[in-house]
């Protein structure tokens, strides 16, 4: 994948021109007449931030159209911070017209439209609700399936209330011409979750998979094999990711998204996750013959042809779409440079030790295990992966390679801004955080 300086400007602008749109939509044509500075900006800082939390449906890493340009995770980290944003900005809207005129309190005054009051005041928990839980789920005891439940629902629910909102006051939005235009964006946008929760399980109904082994790497790291039924199966690039659901049908909460660790040639298809959280920690009870089904592939976390060669900085599972590459290019006879930066806390936690050490005799290959506490007698490097270590093992002609970063956060955050000091560009350098729930 490379990424395109032209190809980032013009998503960029068709987002900006998307939000701003609703703002457009506000003002072309009959308007009403101009009131105070803190209420038209109220009411301007409303229509934005409507047109953001709108986007959201579209910024959610699962438009495989999208994801190659920035990346995933660049995609998904942006989904994060416009979240905020437009959380901002959509309780800015009444603060402001209160502030203005204290008269707009009737809108949430009951005695005076009790529908809409109780509308308007259920927005406000919501949109905590859904920064609070986005932000801070683990610490609020919130698991994966019931928090992506409730961010669907509380999302629909908060667009909604904005689109009946907008058209309810009429100010900007009276005529029946803005108004169709108004609902059938929102209704589009909003149908992005209900394609993504009840068609594309649909879809994927037609296509099962079945489990074919579960191969225990570590005590608590499985691998979990699938091979299609009565159909050719997915093909994908290694690196990519899928959503997995594991059960007799697709229609379930437990959804998950892991990159392929198999190769590209394989026949089978192949998953690895360590147990850290409610989903992985059954991977080892899963039974063979258990039906499965996939939906993807995702991402653009993948090697270019013309590349010189790939250099991958991983921490923990997040070596999976490493092995995924490294074995595709074993299969292709691939003899570019490849070179592993693997981080674990012990050497009991290396993954795919003796396979590593196999890849390293049958291409060209260099594995630099980073271990955190070692034992005595280690002979690698130790402690955090930082920029002195990757200055002292990377190879001289290291401007040349793709740079595949992916694990926790902390390892991410700090390993970017290491190859940037040490002369790597931007498009060089791809990174997914890789945190399975």
């Amino acid at each position: 994948m490379k990424y395109s300086l032209g190809r980032v400007a013009v998503w960029l602008v068709v987002y900006v021109a998307s939000v701003l749109g609703f703002l457009l939509l506000a003002v072309v044509g009959p308007v009403p007449e101009p009131r105070p500075f803190l209420s038209e900006l109220g009411v301007a800082l409303g229509f934005v931030g409507i047109g953001i939390l709108a986007m959201q449906f579209v910024t959610t890493g699962r438009f495989r159209v999208i994801a190659p340009v920035f990346g995933a995770d660049v995609v998904l980290q942006f989904h994060r911070q416009a979240g905020i944003v437009g959380f901002a900005l959509v309780l800015a809207h009444p603060v402001l017209l209160i502030i203005s005129d204290p008269d707009y309190l009737q809108f949430f005054d009951p005695r005076v439209n009790l529908p809409r009051s109780v509308a308007l005041v259920a927005v406000v928990p919501a949109l905590v609700m859904l920064l609070v839980t986005s932000l801070w789920r683990e610490r609020v005891g919130l698991n994966y399936e019931w928090w992506r439940a409730t961010h669907g629902v509380l999302s629909l629910a908060v667009v909604f209330i904005g689109m009946v909102h907008g058209i309810q006051v009429g100010a900007y939005l009276g005529e029946l011409w803005k108004q169709a235009i108004w609902t059938a964006v929102l209704l589009g946008a909003m149908y992005l979750v209900v394609h993504a929760r009840i068609i594309r399980p649909g879809l994927m109904k037609r296509r099962p998979y079945r489990v074919v082994d579960v191969r225990e790497e570590l005590e608590d790291t499985h691998t979990l094999v699938l091979e299609p039924v009565g159909h050719s199966g997915m093909r994908f690039t290694a690196g990519q990711y899928a959503w997995i659901t594991v059960g007799d049908s697709p229609y379930s909460w437990q959804q998950h998204p892991f990159s392929f660790s198999s190769s590209e040639h394989d026949d089978t298809i192949s998953f690895t996750a360590k147990e850290l959280g409610d989903f992985t920690a059954t991977w080892g009870d899963i039974p063979i013959g258990q039906t499965a089904f996939l939906e993807g592939p995702y991402g653009g976390f993948t090697l270019d042809a013309d590349s010189a060669g790939p250099v991958f900085i991983v921490g923990g599972i997040g070596v999976t779409p490493a092995m995924s590459i490294l074995r595709t290019m074993r299969d292709r006879g691939d003899e570019r440079p490849a070179m592993l930066f693997y981080g674990n806390p012990t050497v009991d936690d290396i993954v795919f030790e003796d396979e590593l050490r196999q890849l390293e005799q049958d291409m060209n290959l260099t594995v630099v295990h980073v271990v955190e506490d070692p034992p005595d007698d280690w002979q690698g490097e130790s402690g955090l992966m930082d920029r002195e270590m990757l200055d002292r093992d990377l190879p001289d002609d290291r401007d040349k390679f793709e740079y595949f970063i992916c694990g926790p956060e902390p390892m991410t955050d700090a390993v970017e801004p290491a190859l940037r000091e040490l002369g790597m560009s931007w498009r060089q350098i791809y990174t997914e955080r890789f945190e399975i729930v």
